[in-house]
């Protein structure tokens, strides 16, 4: 044969790398077709021309046959070792690739398996803290319990003591007496859980009627009577409804202005005035100097010395609203000055030929008809304007 395949003897290794399974000839692709996962094939190696019976080639053949065997042999060899070294560096560097990537992978197993560790330690922690909070509240809401007990016990131990000290002995008991006081037991005792509870837990109507009822119930005990009824005229017990206002009718407004002009007219009626209407008469406007200032302190002093409900109904006579003490007492003021002092009603300074008398003296002409008018009138009428 012109060539064979051939593999190299049992326990012969090649002498670049020492690796069986192939001749120095071809480590190097024995070596790509490793890192390529490819099986490896021999080369063919080619037979000498006298073996094979065939004539030796002359002529040209003889120049081809002077090159040195060492020559070819050599540079087959170095270009082989080349090959072999890009080859092994090649596998070198993907190895380490290899065990980089399983350090990283095993790194960052690790690092996982530590956040989960303490992600459970930190959940166990959440959870006895949860317990023991709980544990505690448990605890508190058992002594509050205890305590709401004791508390009944005592009050019931006083409550006996005292009747006890009065001489009326002890309460008979019968049946209601016991349905009542088990009821009152039950109430209390449902009270206290429900209270004791959470905060946000939300109150329905049922509980506070439970409430309410076990407070009359306590009260009515101490007090010894049965419970609240309306007796004889007493007022209602319950806040009546607001009622719309209703108008008055065409009579009755006739009377009332018929009485105005009776009261009006007669003078000498037995009626007094209001206490604000007399202490108001005696205040009069002077426009000599120091005049209005003199006016406005005796108002400040009189508005000053009422009391708040005189200084609300000062304040409906001058029409101005009340707001609160101050502003009460500097609005009626200010518009019994600007009614004093109005320009119309002042009269002109005298020329020197006119004969003056000082200082003169100016009624307020609201004040008169203050006066004049009857204040059980004045008050009817206000209340009809407020009911209007």
């Amino acid at each position: 044969m012109e060539g064979a395949v051939s593999l190299p003897p049992d326990n012969r290794k090649c002498y670049k790398c020492g690796e069986g399974g192939h001749f120095i000839r071809d480590c190097a692709e024995y070596w790509k077709a490793k890192v390529l996962g490819r099986t490896f094939v021999p080369s063919v190696q080619a037979t000498a021309p006298g073996r094979t019976g065939r004539p030796a080639m002359t002529g040209n053949m003889d120049s081809l046959s002077r090159r040195s065997r060492s020559a070819e042999s050599g540079g087959d060899r170095s270009s082989t070792i080349h090959d072999t070294n890009a080859l092994m560096r090649e596998y070198l560097l993907q190895m380490a690739e290899e065990r980089k990537l399983r350090i990283e992978r095993e790194a960052e197993e690790e690092r996982r398996r530590l956040e989960e560790g303490a992600k459970r330690n930190r959940e166990n922690r959440r959870i006895l803290r949860q317990e023991e909070r709980i544990r505690l509240e448990e605890e508190r809401d058992a002594r509050l319990l205890c305590i709401v007990h004791s508390e009944m016990r005592k009050d019931r131990e006083e409550e006996r003591e005292r009747y006890e000290k009065k001489g009326k002995g002890a309460i008979r008991s019968s049946t209601s007496s016991e349905a009542v006081h088990d009821e009152k037991e039950r109430l209390r005792r449902l009270i206290a859980s429900r209270t004791i509870g959470t905060a946000d837990e939300a109150e329905d109507e049922e509980l506070l009627t439970l409430r309410m009822l076990a407070i009359k119930l306590g009260q009515a005990e101490k007090r010894k009577r049965g419970p609240e009824v309306p007796v004889g005229n007493s007022p209602p017990m319950v806040t009546p409804e607001k009622k719309p206002a209703t108008k008055l009718s065409e009579e009755l407004r006739a009377r009332i202005e018929q009485l105005r002009g009776e009261k009006s007219g007669d003078v000498g009626t037995t009626s007094t005035p209001t206490k604000i209407d007399l202490s108001l008469k005696h205040i009069a406007a002077s426009c000599g100097p120091g005049g209005k200032e003199r006016y406005e302190q005796e108002c400040l002093d009189f508005y000053d010395a009422l009391t708040i409900e005189q200084l609300k109904e000062a304040c409906r006579r001058e029409k101005v609203a009340y707001g609160n003490k101050e502003l009460a007492i500097k609005r009626p003021i200010t518009r019994r000055i600007a009614v004093a002092y109005d320009p119309s009603v002042i009269p002109l300074q005298g020329t020197p030929r006119m004969n003056t008398r000082g200082t003169k003296e100016v009624a307020i002409k609201g004040d008169q008809e203050e006066v004049k008018a009857d204040p059980s009138l004045s008050e009817t009428s206000f209340s009809d304007e407020e009911s209007e």
